[in-house]
């Protein structure tokens, strides 16, 4: 067996002697944890390796560490300096990270990173000048700058210059979304001055574009909030929810809510808080989309600085840590977020969803009721009952379905299918199959071309043994529509099974394997249309590779006893 893991840490030795010049500077010797002493060159390697083997980890607290010592080692290497920053912003540690953006500094004065840490800091202490001094256009590279002008001009705003403030936002480069957050910012000062003619033409041209419409919606509310305009405040937050099925939680609901029930809120942001909203998005929607994960990661992490209140900058930063597989992070930062933020229901989602992942269920689905507690609402029902029937549980999410579909009127019903096709599921699988059938046929009566439907609704007739052409017409429709889907072909596959075309179902069946190998539903269907091919070797093969991928109760107990007796006892 050839062990990887040896291979990986001497690739990271070979890259680690190559990358970093050999370090002749005298100095003390250090101990090692076994005793051993380490010479000033031995030990700087040693930290070096050991940084990257932790960054391999995802331990970033021991990656930050060792870089930092590195650096400390050799304080005029900038390569090592910059990855000490970078690793210290993205294990939260700012103290660390200030003192190595001086540092670095020193060593480069356009560092693009170490002046946006240094800004930010200074614009949160409300040091206005010395923030936009820091910020100022210092051959950084476009991408940093980006995030830099976002600050510096939130800056300068602060220290009184607003003229300066609107220019920086102007000359914004990077594309139209860049352009775009640039005339977000004018015109929000503008609606906050006070001049809502000239901010209302604004916006109408920022909602044209569609590329922020909930910040563009926020932006627009506390301008008119702040001008004690709560008509157009509402007007204009109810027409956002309209356009997106009600809104039913997030920031627009909890701002309707709040202000219909005439709660005071703060609705002018401080210029950090500004900078803040301003660079969270970006640093989401354009880093984390394209999976450039770290630099979205440390203008999260900026932004936090910023405002550590920002809890969309929060819900962003702990999508990403979830994307690098830092659950635990991840987990930390949903926690965060109170029960009465407008993200409340958005991170408690994402905690359930990482329980989930986690085999945690219990957990899991207690954070989900709490939440329907405390934000009831569609969201949380159809979350609660989308968990329930993923552990097939569908006596306990038959409920939150028929509540659903109870609260919907007809013509919802109609435009949200999914309901019904998801609360037919739990019929099904409760015995209730003419209730069942009715879902079914109101999706494609609906939806004709839904090809979940077909497929699921063809599979049962086929597998009951009625109906059996119109479900193998609705099956082919389905293949069609998805000709990639395993499920979708197994079912092709069976209808050929029950019709007694058995080698016809093999092709199909073999097709849908290896398409979802690890579907035990899939692979015991193939393991019985290989014992009426007489091949019953390759049957039992197939029914032990079933059984140990996870069926459930019922598909168990068959598969055993097919395993037992063939398709004698055990035949469907």
């Amino acid at each position: 067996m050839v062990n990887f893991k040896s291979i990986i840490v001497a690739l990271i030795a070979v890259l680690a002697f190559t990358a970093l010049p050999a370090c002749t500077t005298p100095g003390s010797v250090h101990a090692t944890d076994n005793g051993r002493l380490l010479s000033p060159k031995a030990q700087l390697y040693a930290d070096y390796i050991s940084a990257h083997y932790a960054s391999n980890l995802n331990d970033v607290e021991a990656r930050s560490n060792y870089f930092s010592k590195a650096f400390a080692s050799r304080p005029k290497d900038i390569d090592l300096g910059k990855r000490a920053l970078a690793s210290a912003i993205n294990n939260g540690d700012n103290e660390l990270a200030r003192d190595l953006a001086v540092e670095i500094l020193k060593l480069d004065e356009t560092d693009g990173i170490a002046r946006s840490v240094l800004g930010a800091e200074a614009l949160f202490r409300k040091e206005y000048e010395k923030s936009a001094t820091y910020l100022q256009d210092a051959q950084a590279g476009l991408g940093v700058e980006i995030f830099n002008a976002l600050i510096r001009g939130w800056a300068q705003y602060g220290a009184g210059d607003t003229d300066s403030a609107v220019l920086t936002f102007q000359a914004m480069e990077g594309g139209q979304y860049f352009e775009f957050l640039g005339n977000l910012q004018i015109a929000s000062i503008t609606i906050q001055k006070g001049e809502i003619e000239k901010a209302a033409n604004m916006f109408v041209a920022l909602d044209e574009m569609n590329l922020a419409p909930v910040e563009t919606t926020l932006a627009q509310v506390r301008g008119y909030m702040k001008q004690g305009q709560k008509d157009k405040a509402l007007e204009t937050l109810n027409t956002y929810a309209k356009a997106n099925g009600g809104a039913l939680s997030g920031p627009i609901r909890y701002y309707i809510d709040k202000i219909e029930a005439n709660k005071d809120l703060m609705w002018t942001l401080t210029p950090s808080q500004s900078a803040s909203r301003a660079i969270s998005e970006p640093a989401f929607r354009f880093f984390a989309a394209q999976q450039q994960y770290e630099p979205a990661e440390t203008f999260l992490r900026i932004a936090l600085t910023l405002d550590p209140k920002n809890d969309k900058a929060r819900l962003f930063l702990g999508s990403v840590l979830e994307a690098v597989e830092r659950n635990e992070e991840a987990l930390k930062h949903y926690a965060f977020i109170e029960q009465y933020s407008p993200y409340s229901v958005s991170a408690r989602l994402s905690e359930a969803d990482i329980l989930f992942g986690d085999d945690n269920n219990d957990a899991g689905i207690k954070i989900l009721e709490s939440i329907q507690t405390s934000h009831p609402s569609r969201v949380t029902q159809s979350s609660l009952g989308r968990a329930y029937l993923i552990l097939e549980d569908y006596e306990h999410a038959l409920p939150y379905y028929e509540a659903l579909i109870e609260d919907m009127s007809e013509t919802e019903r109609q435009e949200n299918t999914q309901v019904n096709y998801l609360r037919g599921i739990c019929l099904e699988r409760l015995g209730r199959w003419e209730e069942a059938v009715a879902d079914f046929e109101f999706v494609l009566e609906h939806e004709p071309e839904n090809a979940d439907a077909l497929n699921y609704l063809g599979y049962t007739w086929v597998d009951k043994g009625v109906n059996l052409t119109k479900a193998f017409d609705m099956i082919e429709k389905a293949v069609e529509l998805e000709p990639k889907s395993g499920a979708i072909i197994d079912s092709l596959g069976w209808a050929h099974y029950k019709l007694g075309r058995y080698s016809q179902a093999r092709i199909n069946l073999e097709d849908a394997a290896e398409r979802s190998p690890a579907s035990a539903t899939i692979i015991d269907h193939l393991g019985d249309v290989y014992w009426k091919l007489g091949r019953t070797k390759e049957a039992s093969y197939q029914w032990e590779r079933a059984a140990a991928l996870d069926p459930t109760d019922k598909e168990l107990t068959v598969i055993k006893s097919k395993l037992q007796n063939g398709l004698v006892n055990g035949a469907k």
